[in-house]
């Protein structure tokens, strides 16, 4: 270092000032080296100076360190005037040269040099905030638009690769969608983050949340169970919450012991994980809302907008952007469990009905139920025909008869008619004897004799629904015949009769003219789906809102048309262990399993099998489903269907008739009744099935139940809802992070003990 020569003298008398301004001089120009080399070394020239991005100016040979507060261009360096300081290079300009180097400031305050450039991390929280200078020099619109466009530039925003959310890294429509939403994060960084899609919240891998941002954004990888390395042992949609957090949700009344699994919505909104009835709202209370601003704990806008129409409000995705996906949901049932009317009930409430073709079968199939209703009173009518008469034939017997002489009749005995020309019985005996109530003319005998025979012969379908205009007047009044009404009102005998028939044979004129069309009634109470093989398929999409949530937006079609569900209904004809084509079906991500449960008294016979109960038949082809390998990591959710039915039967027949519910012993308090009564055996059904499902399946998988009233259309609809949210709830935790306690295999899902929940508007 060369010692800076003054190169005139000072007077002795100021020797002071002489060392004061030596001093200064010395560190003024301090950073001066000496380099032999090039005349421009590493760097560029500008005005003739020559200069490099380090802060070194080339003087030939000489490289002179600048100041920090020196301008880069001019080299003019004063302390009290500012600088403008490029936010991709450390170069800084002062008010006379940043016009030069900085142009129009295409994207905001840069180098003209690097433009284009990304900005450098540390200086993003000035993005979008001009400085005094910036102000001083020029107009309020010029300076509004260049920090819009330095706000805006492409350039200058966060790349994907910079953010990861659930330990992924994120994708550009990722990121565009994460910043595009309508309550994006704040003040984003580049860094690793968590997001957790049902509740909204959002915070740094490690911490606590700290934001609620939009619900249900399809943004990073799988919610990670030690994101916030809580050690608390309980959870919320996955994740395991902090200490503050568990602190937070006691004081908000949460039952939060040991193994809790919450599932929260983006409202507050919370309920235990697998079942479907709603607990409260953690927000709900001023003074719990207090207490989490307190802790620096997010709580959601009172304003903001719900989570349906957050979502209406998204930027539009680029169609190849987007991810459609398909659920596959395997419907099943034992024959009068239900499923046609299920599967009836979703193309009415999600594909518009049927189409004319479909009604015209269902119209044909709808005329030939009639006369196979009409064969089965038919055959019973013989039967109860033949028990009437052997039963007086016994009564008419003498030896059964003379237990009768102790009592002599002393009333006053009309004389005895003699017998009427031709009929061939003495005259005491035509007058006493009661006509056989199942004794039909023999007008009406020869049809019926002649439709038992096709039935016989398995020709009923080659008739039927042909010759249904032909037969119509014969079916009308075999109905309305005395003989066929006497065998109706024995209708709980007659195992293969279904309960719809009576509503079918009341309109029997009606259903076989040729101008008869189906309506959605008709179409509901009609046995089967399709005359073919039973395999009924449709595919369909669900709207976004939640059993539990309140939100709803009519216009909304967006979010639901990514997810689509391929429902697939299939006869239980056919099925039996070790069957092979149900692998047709391994790719299905829920099976649906129904159950009717005023079966509980009724027979049935598969083929030629003897009459067995018809609950224990639906309890075999569950758990011969269940044993499937096909099946055995697939959720199972069990439909337990017919319980208005079920209610009424309850009171007169016991549901001990079942061997199966042989131990079924109701609680009898004193406010029982009828309804209390249904609803204790509702919950001791699906506490078996239940206990059935674990002594099979030994995966730790549950069993969800939801109690169903099929014909009413607002609980299918709550059904598929439910099943929704278990697949959400199946997508989203993984079989390694999520344990369920073996105590919740025994617990009932709150839809067996509450009515089923009804939506507004339904």
């Amino acid at each position: 270092m060369s010692k800076v020569i003054i190169p005139y003298q000072l007077h002795t008398g100021h020797l002071l000032l002489q060392r004061l301004l030596a001093v200064w001089i010395d560190f003024r120009f301090s950073g001066v080296q000496m380099a032999v080399g090039s005349d421009n070394i590493g760097g560029d020239s500008r005005n003739g100076i020559p200069i490099d991005r380090t802060g070194l100016i080339n003087h030939g040979s000489v490289h002179m360190q600048r100041n920090r507060r020196d301008c880069h261009f001019c080299s003019k360096g004063n302390s009290l005037q500012e600088r403008e300081a490029c936010l991709v290079c450390k170069a800084k300009f002062c008010r006379n040269c940043i016009l030069r180097e900085m142009g129009s400031m295409p994207e905001g305050r840069k180098c003209v040099d690097c433009i284009g450039q990304p900005i450098n991390e540390a200086k993003r929280s000035r993005l979008g905030k001009p400085s005094r200078l910036l102000q001083h020099l020029l107009s309020p619109l010029e300076v509004h638009q260049i920090m819009k466009a330095e706000r805006e530039c492409l350039a200058n925003q966060l790349r994907p690769e910079q953010l990861i959310v659930n330990d992924k890294q994120l994708q550009a429509h990722e990121l565009a969608q994460l910043l595009g939403c309508s309550n994006p994060p704040s003040k984003l960084k580049p860094g690793r983050y968590w997001y957790d899609k049902q509740s909204g919240l959002w915070g740094k891998e490690g911490e606590k949340p700290d934001k609620i941002i939009t619900a249900e954004l399809n943004v990073g990888g799988r919610l990670q169970e030690k994101a916030t390395n809580g050690f608390t042992d309980v959870y919320m949609n996955g994740r395991e919450i902090t200490k503050i957090e568990l602190r937070m949700l006691k004081c908000a009344g949460v039952q939060c012991t040991p193994g809790t699994h919450l599932w929260v919505y983006p409202d507050g909104n919370y309920q235990e994980e697998g079942q479907n009835n709603e607990l409260g709202n953690i927000y709900g209370k001023a003074t719990t809302r207090f207490l989490y601003a307190l802790c620096a704990l997010p709580t959601p806008n009172s304003s903001r907008l719900g989570a349906r129409q957050a979502l209406n409000n998204l930027r539009s995705i680029p169609a190849y952007l987007e991810q459609k996906k398909l659920y596959k949901l395997l419907l099943l049932g034992h024959e009068g469990s239900g499923t046609s009317t299920i599967f009836k009930q979703a193309k009415f409430l999600y594909n518009d009905g049927f189409n004319d073709e479909e009604l015209e079968t269902m119209k044909l199939m709808i005329q030939s139920n009639i006369y196979k209703y009409i064969g089965l009173l038919l055959e019973g009518r013989e039967l109860f025909e033949d028990e009437e008469e052997a039963n007086k034939e016994v009564s008419d017997d003498p030896e059964n008869s003379e237990s009768h002489s102790y009592f002599p009749d002393t009333s006053d005995a009309e004389p005895s008619l003699p017998a009427s020309p031709g009929s061939g019985e003495p005259g005491e005996k035509a007058r006493g004897r009661k006509k056989n109530p199942y004794t039909i003319s023999a007008r009406l005998k020869h049809q019926a004799d002649w439709i038992l025979e096709i039935m016989a012969n398995g020709h009923l379908d080659a008739y039927f629904p042909a010759a249904t205009r032909e037969y119509a007047p014969f079916v009308s009044e075999m109905w309305k015949d005395s003989a066929i009404q006497a065998t109706y009102k024995r209708k709980s005998e007659l195992h293969m009769l279904p309960d719809v028939a009576d509503y079918f044979l009341e309109r029997v004129a009606d259903i076989s003219s040729n101008d008869y069309v189906p309506s959605d009634r008709d179409i509901l109470f009609a046995e089967g789906v399709t005359q073919g093989s039973g395999l009924a398929e449709l595919e369909f999409s669900l709207d976004e809102r939640s059993p539990v949530s309140e939100t709803y937006n009519e216009n909304y079609d967006q979010a639901s048309s990514l997810v689509r569900y391929h429902l697939i209904r299939l006869s239980s004809k056919g099925i039996n262990p070790g069957c092979k084509w149900l692998e047709m079906f391994e790719d299905v991500r829920a099976v649906i399993f129904c159950v009717a449960l005023d079966e509980y008294d009724r027979m049935w016979t598969d083929g030629n099998q003897e009459l067995q109960n018809k609950m224990l038949l639906s309890r075999d082809l569950f758990q011969c489903i269940l044993e499937h390998p096909c099946f055995r990591d697939t959720p199972f959710v069990l439909l337990l269907n017919k319980y208005d039915s079920f209610e009424d039967k309850i009171q007169n027949v016991p549901l001990r008739v079942c061997e199966w519910f042989a131990d079924f012993d109701p609680v009898r308090a004193s406010t029982f009744t009828a309804q209390s009564l249904a609803q204790q055996a509702y919950t001791y059904i699906a506490h078996k099935f239940k206990k059935h499902f674990e002594s099979i399946n030994n995966t730790g998988r549950k069993l969800y139940t939801f109690q169903l009233k099929a014909r009413e259309r607002s609980t299918v609809s709550a059904a598929f809802q439910y099943v929704k949210e278990i697949l959400k709830w199946e997508e989203n935790k993984a079989s390694t992070l999520w344990n369920v306690h073996d105590e919740s295999m025994y617990t009932s899902d709150m839809s067996s003990f509450s009515p089923i929940p009804q939506y507004n508007g339904k």
